[in-house]
C-alpha cells in the first residue's frame, strides 16, 4: 500500500510539474510589441529577453530583460496556461550584478493567437532571427 501511495505521490508531482515547465519554454526569446521594434538596435524600445535558464556567473539566473528593467526570476507560478513570475529587477545592469536598490515585482505571461505571447496583458511578437534586433 505504501509504494502505492508513493507511487500516486510521484505521478501527481509530475502531472503539476509539467505543465508550467512546458509554459516557460514557449515563452523563452526575444520579444517585441511591434516589427519596428525589434528592428531597433539603440535607444528604449519593447524588446524583451526572457531566458528561464540563464546562466551568470556559472550559475543559473532566469530573468526577464527589457530597457533599464533587468530582473532576475525569483519564482515561477503557473496560472491557467500561462505563468506568473515573481522577479526583484533593477534599473541598471550595473544594479542587477551588484544587487544595488533591488524593487519586487509580478510579470505575468500567457500565450497569445499566432505564435504571439501578452506579458502583462499587452501582446508582443517573437524577434524573427536576423531581423537586427541587438541581444542585450
Amino acid at each position: 500500500m505504501r509504494i502505492f501511495i508513493t507511487m500516486a505521490g510521484i505521478a501527481l508531482a509530475f502531472t503539476l510539474v509539467t505543465p508550467a515547465s512546458q509554459a516557460a519554454e514557449s515563452f523563452d526569446g526575444l520579444w517585441a510589441r511591434t516589427a519596428k521594434d525589434y528592428r531597433n538596435k539603440e535607444g528604449p524600445d519593447s524588446k524583451t529577453l526572457i531566458d528561464m535558464s540563464k546562466p551568470i556567473g556559472g550559475k543559473p539566473a532566469p530573468m526577464v530583460d527589457q530597457y533599464e528593467n533587468h530582473c532576475r526570476i525569483d519564482r515561477k507560478t503557473a496560472v491557467g496556461d500561462g505563468i506568473n513570475l515573481s522577479v526583484t529587477c533593477f534599473e541598471f545592469w550595473d544594479y542587477f550584478n551588484k544587487g544595488v536598490e533591488p524593487r519586487k515585482a509580478t510579470v505575468k505571461l500567457a500565450p497569445g493567437p499566432n505564435g504571439t505571447i501578452k506579458i502583462n496583458g499587452k501582446p508582443y511578437l517573437r524577434c524573427k532571427a536576423g531581423s537586427g534586433a541587438a541581444k542585450r
